[in-house]
């Protein structure tokens, strides 16, 4: 499955083509600092063909590979909630250092959140941002995700408690 968007940016099933790109993009601390510590740091060739081999078994697919020009810049993925929360989703995703900056993030999110809107029952879609990254912030709200909520105090990263910042889209908001 791909979904196209604009300038070149694809949401496409993980497949053997990004096995060799993943784990050198992933294996960055400015990455794993802002994604939860199931995240391996350091990421390794065999945390790449694990993530590869797992995400091949969804259909329709819950995780992609962000492709920018044909080249692999990020992930993106959710998880939904349990029994009586099944309408809510999680959104995560990352892009790889080479392409921070080129507005990547925001369409792959929109890409993302139409698809999950179209194909699953989903009524809202969250993200949570650690307190010190604004730029994951502006990404959301570029793509159209509106603050809801402030966890104080709610992590522990690196032996630093902070907040969490909640962002939410509600299917039928815009």
């Amino acid at each position: 499955m791909i979904l196209a968007g604009e300038r070149e940016i694809n949401l496409v099933n993980w497949n053997e083509t990004h096995f060799h790109q993943l784990y050198p993009l992933a294996n960055n601390p400015k990455i794993a600092m802002n994604l939860r510590d199931s995240f391996p740091q350091p990421y390794t060739i065999h945390d790449a063909r694990h993530w590869i081999e797992h995400n091949q078994k969804f259909n329709p697919p819950q995780n992609f590979a962000i492709e920018f020009e044909g080249k692999l810049a990020g992930a993106i993925g959710s998880e939904r909630g349990k029994d009586e929360l099944s309408t809510n989703v999680e959104l995560g995703f990352w892009i790889g250092e080479p392409f921070w900056g080129k507005g990547i993030a925001t369409e792959a999110i929109k890409l993302y959140t139409n698809y999950l809107f179209e194909r699953f029952d989903v009524q809202r879609i969250f993200a949570q941002v650690y307190d010190y990254n604004g730029e994951s912030m502006h990404v959301l709200e570029k793509a159209g995700y509106v603050p809801e909520a402030i966890l104080k105090k709610a992590y522990i990263k690196r032996g630093s408690i902070g907040d969490i910042f909640q962002y939410v889209k509600v299917r039928g908001e815009e």
